[in-house]
């Protein structure tokens, strides 16, 4: 099977569900051979996963860490120590998967399969294989019913409650929660920043059944330092001038939990300094990631409401003169609410759509009119900041959000430009 063939079958896999168990017993239940932290939430999850990962690595450890989505290549959400898996190797550990699944499903394997769950199979199977020490696991969309739930987790972090997803999670936050608060294992920690009571009461609940700490941070006594395009610097606690190159006033939050995360594990080897070289060294790319300056080109994959508001929050630490926001929104997604976030702190948007899952830019456009900002159409992603790039003065800035497929887009785009020094479009 050739790799196009094989990406092909894996993105078209929407089936009913697999007997996840059946399968991981067949492959020899490489879950159990791993300590893991899985990590629940609305926003933040993929952050809160870096800063995690980056500081296991810094004390010694193996770390593998799957997340999603993906912004360019599928191999990003299967990583150790930071490496992609290969492209090989992603391969072999499909074939190797599916084939597992055929045999206990035969002819109506796709019927049953659905693109997730394998990617959770192939994950698990190569840390295994891969001999890691732990596995750091983003949930996919919630945490009861997730492929994720597989993995036993020794700490489990839930980032907060939001409305988001609202067509399989629930209408309210109180079900969301619901779905989010099984994020924690049976006798396990689960550390939360959550604190809107109709959420902490499903998340008390949850942990009552399972006979599981819970531990409920204040983030009050957070207190950032200094913020520039270089990164931030933050106190919490008795923890003095943590660094973070990350930007985003709502880092500060996911490094945190993440802080917290790593203190709990009980790991000897998890010393101060592994803990201030993994926020410091920690990368997530397409959240608040800086291009490149002069003019600065930011992309950030907020994609609710929520999201939208921290994007805002943080921009405003930063320094520059225009703002231009290319806007690209997913189907499914509250697009009316996440434009009345973020247009006001605009001085002209641009309005794509991403070839997966865009939402047409003329709606949007017609969401954005009665703010009598200055509003454009342009088709494509790639051709939306080519179109920014060539109107902005130095010190402009040029960001890019609404949508993590749009976030992907331009960055494939943008690293085609950087190898052939042409223009995006």
């Amino acid at each position: 099977m050739t790799r196009e063939a094989m990406l092909q079958k894996l993105y078209n896999l929407k089936g009913t569900g697999l007997d996840l168990e059946c399968i991981l017993h067949s492959l020899g239940n490489p879950q159990k051979s791993l300590r893991a932290i899985r990590v629940a939430g609305t926003n933040g999850k993929g952050s809160v996963c870096a800063f995690l990962a980056q500081i296991l690595h810094e004390a010694g450890f193996r770390v593998g860490l799957f997340t999603s989505p993906h912004l360019v290549r599928p191999e990003e959400r299967i990583r150790i120590n930071n490496c992609e898996i290969s492209a090989h190797e992603f391969h072999a550990q499909f074939e190797r998967v599916w084939a597992v699944i055929e045999d206990l499903y035969g002819n109506e394997s796709e019927q049953y399969a659905r693109f997730f769950e394998v990617l959770t199979l192939m994950a698990l199977d190569y840390f295994r294989a891969q001999k890691a020490d732990w596995a750091v696991i983003e949930c996919g969309v919630g945490a009861r019913k997730d492929a994720t739930r597989v993995v036993s987790a020794e700490v489990s972090v839930l980032t907060n409650v939001e409305l988001d997803h609202r067509d399989s999670l629930g209408e309210t936050i109180a079900q969301i929660a619901y779905h989010k608060a099984a994020v924690v294992s049976e006798g396990g920690v689960l550390i939360t920043a959550e604190s809107k009571p109709e959420a902490l009461a499903e998340i008390e609940r949850e942990c009552r059944l399972k006979g599981a700490r819970l531990i409920q941070l204040d983030l009050s006594g957070l207190r950032a330092e200094s913020q520039s395009w270089d990164g931030q610097r933050f106190d919490w606690r008795d923890w003095r001038g943590l660094e973070l190159s990350l930007l985003g006033g709502y880092q500060l939050h996911n490094a945190v939990l993440a802080l917290e995360a790593a203190c709990a594990l009980g790991e000897r080897a998890i010393t101060e300094s592994a803990i201030r070289a993994g926020l410091q060294k920690a990368r997530w790319p397409g959240r608040m990631e800086l291009l490149q300056k002069k003019p600065y080109v930011m992309l950030d994959g907020a994609k609710n409401p929520a999201g939208m508001r921290a994007l805002c929050a943080a921009l405003a630490s930063l320094e520059y003169d225009r703002l231009t926001v290319i806007l690209g929104v997913s189907d499914r997604k509250d697009a009316t609410a996440m434009i009345r976030e973020i247009v006001s702190h605009a001085d002209s948007v641009i309005v794509t759509r991403a070839a997966f899952r865009g939402v047409d830019p003329e709606y949007l456009a017609s969401l954005i009119r009665p703010y009598s900002v200055p509003c454009a159409v342009i088709a494509t992603p790639a051709g939306a900041l080519e179109a920014a790039l060539a109107r902005a003065h130095t010190n402009d800035l040029i960001c890019v959000t609404g949508s993590l497929f749009v976030v992907g887009e331009i960055r494939e785009a943008w690293e085609r430009r950087e190898h052939s020094g042409k223009n995006l479009s």
